[in-house]
Formats: C-alpha cells, sequence, structure tokens
C-alpha cells in the first residue's frame, strides 16, 4: 500500500466515517483503525484493505454474511464499500480484551471454555448459514466485551478455507482456553501465544497432559477436533455438544462413561440420546450478556480498569495492538482483617424503564433537551441522547454549569458503579447523588446541582466507555452529570448511547 493510497487521520470515506486513529496493520494489506460515524455519532472499527477490486471479493462477500447473521456473538457489520484502490468494512467498536489478552495471563476453567467456544461456534454457524467461511479464528479474533459478550471479529473468507477448517479452528481455541498454549496442527496467524507441546512423535499433547485433571470426555472431544484423520461436526453440532459438557463442567455422565465413545461423532450421537434428542437449534443462540465473560473479565480483565481495548485479528498487527488494556488494580476484597469471607452480595445491574430517567438542565439551560433520553437505558448502543451543538467553549459555552441524565432507582440502593457508553471520547462526566429528586424544573435542577453530593469524581477527557466506581454509598436518584462537552466540527456535543447502573 503506497502512502498516497493509505487514508489518514481525519479523512471521510463514504462521506460518513471519519478515521480517528490508525490501530493496526501498520506494514500490510489490512489496516484498522478507530473512527466515527459522523451520522449516527458513534464509534466504529474501519477494517481497510488494499487494493480493492476483485482481491477484495471474498472480504466483501464475508461482510454482506456476516451483516445478516443475526447472532449475538457476531461484531454487528454496518457497512462494505468496495472504492477499487482499497475496499474497507465498517463494523462496532468493541470495548473490552481479545481472548488472546485474557489467556496470556490465565486458562480458563473447563466449564467457562466451553461456554465460551459454544457462543463462538454459534456466530461460525452462522456464517456456514450464509455460505461463507471465517478463515481467521483464533484467541486473537475473539473478544470479551465489557458488556459481557463474547465477540467474534469480522471474517475473511479467504479462497480456499472450508467450513471443516473453521470447525478445527473452534478445536484449537478450546484447547488453548484450556491450555494457554495454540496447537500448529490448526495454522493461524499472530496467534500470540507459545505453541503447543508435542510428543517424541511430533502429535499435540492431550490436553490433560498439560493440565492434569481435565475431564476424560473434554480431553476426549478436543483432541479428536485436533486430529485430522477425523470428520468434525457442523459449528451448529459442536455448540450443543459443548454446552451439553458445560452442564457438567466437562465430564461425561456415568452411562456415557460406559459407553467410552471413540470420535467427536460418536460423543456427540451419545450426547444426544442420553439428552432426548438434543437439535442443533435448541441452545440459546448468542446469549447477549454471558455469565461466563462476566466471570473472565472479573477475574483478568477487571482486575485492571478496562478503559478502551480494539481488537484486530490481522497477521500484520504489530505486538501489542490488539490489547490496549489500561488501568491499576481496583480488585474487590471481599475478605476482613481475619482473612475470614464475608456474607456480601454481589452487585446486580438496576433494571430500568423509560420512567426511571430524565434530563437535568440547570440554569440558564433552555429545558429543550429531552428527546431520546429514553434511549440512554435500552441497551442499544446505535441509539442515545444527544445534547445539542454548543459553540466557543466545552463548557456548554458558558451558559450553565453542565447537564447531566437523573435515574431513579426506585428505593435507596447502595450503588457500586456505574457504566456510561458515549460516542465520542474527550468529555467529563462524574457522579452525583441524592435523596430526593427536587422536581423536573429549572429550579428543581439547580436544586440538584447545589445539593447532590459526588458520589464519583469527575473523569477528565473520558474515553467513549467508562465506569464510574463509587464507596458503595446508599442514595435513591444518581445523576450522571457531565460538565464540559466533546469537540465536535461545528462546536461542542455529547452523545450517551447506554448507561447500566450496578448496585446491592
Amino acid at each position: 500500500m503506497t502512502t498516497a493510497e493509505v487514508p489518514s487521520v481525519g479523512d471521510l470515506l463514504a462521506e460518513r466515517y471519519r478515521l480517528e486513529e490508525h490501530v493496526g496493520g501498520a506494514n500490510g494489506y489490512r489496516q484498522l483503525w478507530r473512527g466515527v460515524d459522523v451520522l449516527l455519532h458513534r464509534s466504529v472499527a474501519v477494517v481497510l484493505r488494499s487494493p480493492g477490486g476483485e482481491d477484495a471479493a471474498p472480504t466483501m462477500t464475508a461482510a454482506v454474511a456476516a451483516s445478516r447473521a443475526h447472532v449475538d456473538s457476531m461484531v454487528d457489520v454496518y457497512d462494505a464499500v468496495d472504492e477499487g484502490r482499497f475496499a474497507y468494512v465498517v463494523r462496532e467498536w468493541v470495548n473490552g480484551s481479545s481472548l488472546r489478552g485474557v489467556l496470556e495471563r490465565q486458562t480458563l476453567e473447563s466449564a467457562h471454555a466451553l461456554e465460551l467456544v459454544a457462543s463462538v461456534a454459534d456466530a461460525i454457524a452462522a456464517l456456514h448459514d450464509g455460505g461463507v467461511t471465517h478463515a481467521d479464528l483464533h484467541p486473537g479474533t475473539i473478544l470479551l466485551s465489557e458488556d459481557d459478550r463474547v465477540m467474534v471479529t469480522e471474517p475473511r473468507n479467504e479462497p480456499g478455507n472450508t467450513a471443516v477448517e473453521d470447525v478445527r479452528a473452534l478445536g484449537a481455541t478450546l484447547y488453548a482456553c484450556l491450555t494457554g498454549t495454540w496447537p500448529r496442527v490448526v495454522p493461524a496467524e499472530n496467534t500470540g501465544l507459545p505453541d503447543a507441546a508435542h510428543d517424541e512423535w511430533g502429535r499435540v499433547l492431550d490436553a490433560d497432559k498439560v493440565v492434569p485433571g481435565l475431564p476424560g470426555a473434554l480431553t476426549k472431544l478436543t483432541a479428536d477436533l485436533l486430529d485430522h484423520s477425523q470428520t468434525p461436526p457442523s459449528a451448529a453440532e459442536l455448540a450443543v455438544e459443548l454446552r451439553r459438557l458445560a452442564e457438567t463442567g466437562g465430564a461425561e455422565p456415568a452411562a456415557a462413561e460406559s459407553a467410552a465413545p471413540t470420535s467427536v461423532l460418536g460423543a456427540i450421537s451419545l450426547g444426544r440420546r442420553l439428552s432426548g434428542g438434543v437439535s442443533a437449534d435448541s441452545p440459546p443462540v448468542g446469549m447477549k450478556r454471558l455469565a461466563v465473560v462476566a466471570a473472565v473479565i472479573a477475574a483478568v480483565i477487571f482486575a485492571g480498569v478496562v478503559t478502551s481495548a480494539i481488537v484486530f485479528g490481522g497477521g500484520d498487527d504489530p505486538a501489542g495492538a490488539e490489547d490496549q488494556v489500561t488501568g491499576e488494580d481496583t480488585g474487590a476484597d471481599t475478605s476482613d482483617s481475619e482473612g475470614e469471607t464475608t456474607d456480601t452480595a454481589a452487585p446486580t445491574e438496576v433494571e430500568l424503564t423509560a420512567d426511571s430517567v430524565r434530563v437535568v438542565d440547570p440554569p440558564e439551560g433552555d429545558r429543550n433537551q429531552n428527546e431520546g433520553v429514553e434511549n440512554v437505558i435500552d441497551d442499544n448502543a446505535s441509539t442515545g441522547w444527544t445534547t445539542n451543538t454548543y459553540r466557543g467553549d466545552p463548557n456548554f459555552g458558558n451558559l450553565k454549569p453542565g447537564m447531566g441524565i437523573l435515574i431513579d432507582l426506585g428505593e435507596a440502593r447502595e450503588v457500586s458503579s456505574v457504566r456510561v457508553q458515549m460516542t465520542s471520547a474527550g468529555a467529563t462526566v462524574g457522579l452525583l447523588g441524592g435523596d430526593e429528586d427536587p422536581g423536573d424544573s429549572s429550579d428543581g435542577d439547580q436544586a440538584i446541582v447545589d445539593g447532590f453530593t459526588v458520589l464519583a469524581d469527575q473523569v477528565e477527557d473520558a474515553d467513549t466507555n467508562i465506569e464510574l466506581k463509587t464507596d458503595g454509598e446508599a442514595t435513591r436518584f444518581i445523576v450522571v452529570w457531565v460538565t464540559e462537552l466533546p469537540p465536535v466540527s461545528d462546536g461542542y456535543k455529547l452523545t450517551i448511547s447506554d448507561i447500566n447502573v450496578f448496585a446491592r
């Protein structure tokens, strides 16, 4: 890709996608950019390929198939454009970490690994139903998002790749989850993990030889998926088997153990008989919020505060481009000074309705910016509440001390944290709390400014996703409070896409 062909920061593609930051793939024919959809005011990932034209046709076909997959474990693909000199796919911007980043720190428990790979298999099955293959499946192209989802990045659909190879890659991913190593019998670019150990004949060691104590059925399944002499099941069938084994932590029921199946297909067939005829359509496809992801991220990633991690599964990525996780240790201590476990309940997400939220717009606010406020609690990043555009100064044009979203929790709750997702970085955001709403009026909003206490200090120049942590103080009303807006082309403006409140 020559310098003349490469877009640069600030370029506008298709008259709507502004490139903000080059993330990875500096020297290859694939690049990843962080961008902004200026029409919908949301962050996007732009995956750029050069050249376009005939060479990019498989990628364009795969992007269309991915956009139609309708599986929560596949990243949302918004657009695919071929300009000849280069082509690009526009997809959702995922905050969190790659699976690779997790496995570099620790392996997963059997049940967690099975559930996670089952969700990945859902996405692969959807692609196969659409007539394309992924062709680039490994821990670097599987994301664990901050909102508790397993996400598979957009497929490459390289010529010559087959559905069987994708399923073998699922087996290799399961092996990696259990052992922290990648079996090279399944080729993959830039997995970032050490090679799996081999025996004296060059065969990959069984997973239980690397991690003693793994269940035999799980070890057998993984080995069969990596065995090129075995014909693997479809991705949909594999997802069923993985979830069946996850129910027992990877161990077979006693009746199944006595049957001792000798292959993956035998294990799956036996599992169907024991469970009364499970079909590939029966499991929940792409669960949006996955307990396994929450457990994995809580144990590994959120020991440090995840700010903005972007993952790109290209072979030319520089080291570390896939995992940009920063922060300091904030792990929760569940033991008292004597080392005994306490009975403190874990915080849960507060269920909110449209009646639970309203805009706070103190003087000299004109109180005409209420439209769309209910969108901040709909768990849909493509919708949100947007301020007016202010000129002259990011502090709301120096017209007022700030604006915010008031949230009624229904009763006093011990709030532990509030997650705020925005479409642009650069705002200053904090959290206020109070025992009562002084009224939906200009005077009432001023009373909030004067009387509510600070629950979480303001974050300056905030990223698009932040987590505001509190000391657990009980309060009924909280306010996501914004005092500075990020810049846009004609002034300063902010869109808040989602707010999630976690409390005891």
